[in-house]
């Protein structure tokens, strides 16, 4: 009797060990629909790739602990993929096509599932081609379980805004890889950044530049594409209505930019930074 008493007690120990593991590994599910799109940024309408109808891509919104599934259907007629950049997971879903996993073709459906095993900010983007380059990137925001022993009261509990900042160019991004191979001056002159003769020759370095142009080695620059807009949420601005003076909110900024450094200030006063690259930090 006693046996069975104690077999009883550990079956209903085992089952509600279970129902907690569950409930606590969530499975969120997103639907990603990969589309063609044309953009006009600029004046001139020019091919772009949007997802569920957008660029960037829809934010991701998880908590540690969660499941993510993520179902990607891909209506281009070229091949794709999805990276997850920073996260920890397992390889098969890490989204390099031919490395570790076959490519999305055109017309087909993928589903990534992993578990969510960080906090933080972090963004994910095609790994196909040169789609990033034409809107495939977007934010994920891995929130903290408000139970970890790292959650900071009035900083993990701020309202959050995703910024993803990126740049444009009308410029087809296969032709600015041939450009950037030819080592031309073109983004430099249009930058208005070119090294000119006058100038080597004033510094006593006529014989580098020479040199250099001989071996198509350029003027180093931080950025070696000129954009022709910069966009802040796939936007030229924004505006949060939602807000008014004196409240505190959390921006989660990604930069989904192919090559640009940005530098950000705040009318307002100082950033107080509380985390960088998907880690907390002293405030």
């Amino acid at each position: 009797m006693k046996l069975n008493n104690i077999s009883i007690y550990l079956v209903v120990i085992a089952l509600l060990c279970a129902s907690v593991n569950l409930s606590a590994q969530k499975v969120v599910r997103y639907d990603l629909y990969v589309r063609d799109t044309l953009v006009n940024f600029t004046g001139k309408t020019k091919r772009a790739i949007a997802v569920n109808g957008q660029i960037p891509m829809p934010t991701m919104t998880f908590t540690q602990g969660d499941t993510a599934e993520i179902h990607v259907y891909n209506e281009l007629k070229e091949s794709t993929s999805l990276h997850w950049h920073g996260l920890i997971l397992p390889n098969k879903e890490d989204g390099v096509p031919y490395l570790t996993q076959m490519p999305i073709e055109p017309g087909t459906t993928h589903v990534y599932r992993f578990p969510i095993a960080q906090n933080g900010t972090h963004w994910y983007h095609s790994h196909s081609g040169l789609q990033e380059q034409i809107g495939m990137y977007g934010s994920m925001i891995l929130n903290k379980r408000q139970d970890d022993p790292t959650f900071r009261k009035g900083i993990d509990d701020l309202p959050t805004i995703p910024v993803v900042i990126s740049e444009w160019t009308d410029y087809n991004p296969n032709n600015i890889q041939r450009m950037l191979h030819n080592a031309t001056d073109w983004f430099a002159i249009k930058k208005g950044t070119t090294q000119s003769y006058a100038e080597a020759i004033k510094e006593g370095h006529f014989t580098t530049k020479v040199k250099n142009e001989f071996k198509r080695m350029l003027a180093m620059d931080v950025s070696d594409v000129y954009y022709d807009k910069f966009l802040l949420n796939g936007n030229q601005e924004s505006q949060l209505s939602q807000f008014k003076a004196g409240d505190k909110v959390r921006l989660r900024i990604s930069n989904g930019g192919a090559s640009t450094y940005f530098w950000l200030n705040y009318g307002g006063g100082k950033f107080q930074v509380v985390a960088n690259d998907g880690n907390d930090v002293e405030p």
